[in-house]
């Protein structure tokens, strides 16, 4: 290769602007889990509970990338 190109970064730095993924996702499961109970229709369950469980991955790996960016951040300021 010649250079000239630029190369993708692997992953995405983290930044605290990651948290604002879990509003909307939290309401899209308030909202269908709403629209499952109003209606009945265990399709709109099932939608739920995939939403539910892509809410709950999201927030641990948010919250898992919070804290080591805490614990790096104090790691500097001690020195």
């Amino acid at each position: 290769m010649d250079g000239s190109r630029p190369h993708p970064r692997r992953g995405l730095p983290f930044a605290a602007t990651w948290w604002s993924f879990i509003f909307p996702l939290g309401a899209c499961v308030t909202g269908t889990s709403a629209l499952a109970a109003r209606t009945g229709s265990q399709l709109f369950v099932w939608i739920a509970v995939v939403l539910y469980a892509l809410f709950v991955a999201a927030w641990a790996v948010v919250a898992r990338h919070s804290l080591r960016h805490a614990v790096r951040q104090r790691e500097r300021a001690r020195r």
